[in-house]
């Protein structure tokens, strides 16, 4: 779960042109504990994720999501059982996965409203 968030804050950032100092900088923590985000070696909270949206403009939807526009238009099934050259199953796996990790996002971000 979080290696799929990691890997999709890493894409999100190369997309915008960002460096991992860069970011790091902005999150007032060193390059190691970010590259450890996006590894997926540490777990991240929620105020974090919101953190490096922030950083990057754009909506911690973006990064949450590990579903991108171009993928939803490709078919996610096996047409008459045939196997196909690229596997969709693998996809859709990591789909739950991400599905899960919004899951535990949520819960913890309901338990720290219900704290307050």
């Amino acid at each position: 779960m979080n290696a799929v968030l990691g890997a999709r804050i890493r894409s999100l950032r190369e997309t915008k042109g960002f460096t991992q100092e860069q970011v790091a900088e902005k999150m007032s923590c060193t390059r190691q504990k970010y590259a450890r985000i996006e590894k997926g070696l540490v777990d991240i909270s929620y105020a974090s994720i919101t953190a490096i949206a922030k950083i990057l403009g754009i909506k911690t939807e973006e990064i949450t999501s590990a579903v991108n526009n171009t993928d939803q238009e490709q078919p996610m099934f096996r047409e008459n059982g045939t196997p196909t050259k690229e596997d969709k199953f693998e996809f859709i796996n990591e789909m739950i996965d991400t599905f899960y990790a919004h899951r535990k996002l949520y819960k913890s971000v309901r338990q720290a409203d219900a704290d307050e």
